[in-house]
């Protein structure tokens, strides 16, 4: 798992609710990220069930969480 990983996982571990409407309130994502975020981040679903979902592939939505990170991480350094 990679630090950026591990952060974001921390963030949501120990986040209430304010921290977290805050940061998805500042997160610029586009539709797709925003059901994989809401999907695996809030609503604790595993990937495989996210890219059903969704419909694709595990790959585009471990890169989307990829993105969806990175993005995270840059808004909490703020």
């Amino acid at each position: 798992m990679s630090d950026t990983s591990r952060a974001v996982s921390a963030f949501f571990r120990t986040a209430v609710k304010r921290d977290v409407d805050g940061l998805e309130e500042n997160l610029l994502l586009s539709e797709r990220q925003k059901n994989i975020y809401r999907m695996y981040y809030l609503e604790k679903h595993d990937i495989c069930f996210v890219a059903d979902t969704v419909g694709c592939c595990e790959r585009v939505v471990k890169k989307e969480l990829r993105t969806i990170r990175r993005k995270i991480i840059s808004e909490m350094d703020l």
